[in-house]
């Protein structure tokens, strides 16, 4: 039985690195593309390692001028996206789990039914929305846009961490004088850190990787991210 145990672990361990090799094979290929000029790039066969390696792409894309100006734009709408999204998803996930109130069924499934609705389908209004407001060519107009398609799969994600944390930690705090919010910050959190490690992440890329809302909202050049500027 031991052997057999060993033998399937194995059989196990392998395949998880074959598999990982797998998926980082696209992000190795991207790396050593850089490297190239246009003739080794498209060389036939292709080569796997470049043989007269160059960083002239990487000097040229230097010297852009509003390179650095959208990684800064990139920055600053992925940072509103991640404390936004977190925040209230969090918020939103301990509510559902910890407390009671008329309808949560249907609220929860109402949250959920908000991942079917395509970004496409919001755009227009949105940025109706967002003309009266001022917030057309800001930070705040992308991140606000692109929180709420993030928040519903969060809540899904951090309420079962939330609901593996014994309400007696809530009931100690309580007696400790911890009003909800401070019991919330103080003792959830922590004790879910790796939930929200684990959507902080999610967030994260969702805000970097969107092209849609920022291209839409953000009206002028000078606003706008590195997505756009690949896309441009």
């Amino acid at each position: 039985m031991k052997r057999k145990r060993k033998t399937a672990d194995g059989i196990l361990i392998v395949a998880a690195v074959f598999a990982g090799l797998v998926f980082l094979f696209p992000i190795f290929w991207m790396i050593r593309s850089s490297f190239m000029g246009l003739e080794e790039l498209y060389q036939t066969p292709p080569v796997i390692w470049p043989k007269m390696g160059t960083t002239k792409n990487y000097v040229e894309a230097l010297k852009q001028s509003d390179l650095l100006l959208q990684f800064r734009n990139s920055c600053a709408i992925t940072a509103l996206c991640v404390a936004g999204t977190v925040v209230s998803s969090s918020l939103t996930a301990y509510g559902f789990s910890r407390f009671e109130f008329p309808y949560k069924k249907i609220w929860f499934m109402l949250i959920i039914s908000t991942m079917m609705l395509p970004a496409a389908v919001t755009l227009i209004p949105q940025y109706q929305m967002w003309n009266k407001l001022h917030l057309l060519g800001t930070y705040q107009g992308p991140a606000l846009a692109i929180a709420p398609g993030t928040v519903p799969f969060i809540v899904v994600t951090l309420r079962p961490y939330f609901k593996s944390v014994p309400t007696s930690l809530d009931d100690a705090a309580r007696i400790d004088g911890c009003g909800v919010f401070r019991s919330f910050f103080k003792i959830m959190i922590p004790a879910i850190k790796t939930g929200i490690i684990t959507v902080v992440v999610i967030s994260f890329l969702n805000g970097w990787n969107d092209l849609a809302y920022s291209m839409t909202f953000n009206v002028t050049p000078e606003m706008r991210p590195l997505t756009a500027n690949i896309y441009k």
